[in-house]
């Protein structure tokens, strides 16, 4: 059997309307899964739905927004609800912050920061971790960051978030290992999404990003995918715990 085939297993994908998202939820069931995707809009996720159904792909989608916790905790439930089960989380959605230096950025900013990019990840894994301990199977997947790696004087209050996304990852390795999920982060440097938008949309950055990437170009949203299924399939199975760099060799 295809170690990458993924057909009798349930993944949500949060954040799938467009960018990373999307393009890990096509990955993911084009390679078999059944797909449960969400976004803020009812209108976005109705329409990414009939998309990923007109590829033939098993879709339900259902809104998420995370300024909302009512409306994550909703969200689980109804996502529980869906096929009865879910065996590969991936953790993509994330709310604009605040660009900035740090020391400039007041307690309400940080609070709502860690409201909402932290907090749902948590409600989330707290929804569905149960079920995967009982099957002993499953497969968590955080989309964080490579500024969580480095300090940075613009994207403060995101690297703190993305960092503690990182370290959530590496304790929750150490209490879900034993039962055979596997939890790992993907760490992209610039991906061409709306949401990096403001890093390559001019000629002239894009540019400059590139002279210093080895590989000499962004990423782009199905490069990303490719990994997460490697993440979620038996595959990558023995990957766990890792915050895995994703920057066309910029680290190097």
């Amino acid at each position: 059997m295809d170690s990458f085939y993924l057909s009798g297993k349930v993944a949500l994908v949060t954040g799938a309307t467009k960018g990373m998202g999307l393009a890990i939820a096509k990955a993911l069931g084009s390679a078999g899964a059944s797909l449960i995707v969400t976004g803020r809009s009812g209108q976005h996720v109705a329409q990414v739905q009939a998309h990923l159904s007109s590829l033939g792909i098993r879709t339900r989608a259902l809104v998420m927004d995370l300024h909302d916790h009512e409306s994550v905790t909703t969200f689980a439930r109804e996502a529980k609800e869906a096929y009865g089960r879910i065996d590969i989380l991936v953790l993509n959605a994330a709310a604009n912050t605040p660009n900035g230096p740090m020391v400039e950025r007041s307690e309400n900013e940080f609070d709502d920061v860690m409201a909402t990019n932290v907090r749902p990840n948590l409600t989330l894994v707290n929804a569905f971790h149960r079920d995967m301990i009982e099957r002993r199977d499953g497969s968590i997947i955080f989309m964080s960051s490579r500024v969580a790696k480095r300090g940075t004087a613009q994207l403060g209050l995101y690297a703190v978030a993305k960092a503690a996304i990182d370290q959530y990852v590496r304790n929750l390795a150490i209490e879900l290992g034993p039962f055979n999920i596997n939890v790992n982060s993907i760490c992209p440097g610039p991906v061409r999404t709306d949401f990096s938008r403001v890093l390559w949309e001019d000629p002239d950055s894009e540019a400059r990003i590139a002279a210093a990437t080895p590989m000499k170009r962004i990423a782009e949203p199905e490069d990303v995918a490719g990994l997460a299924l490697l993440l979620a399939s038996s595959a990558g199975r023995f990957i766990h715990g890792q915050n895995i760099s994703f920057d066309g060799g910029m680290t190097a």
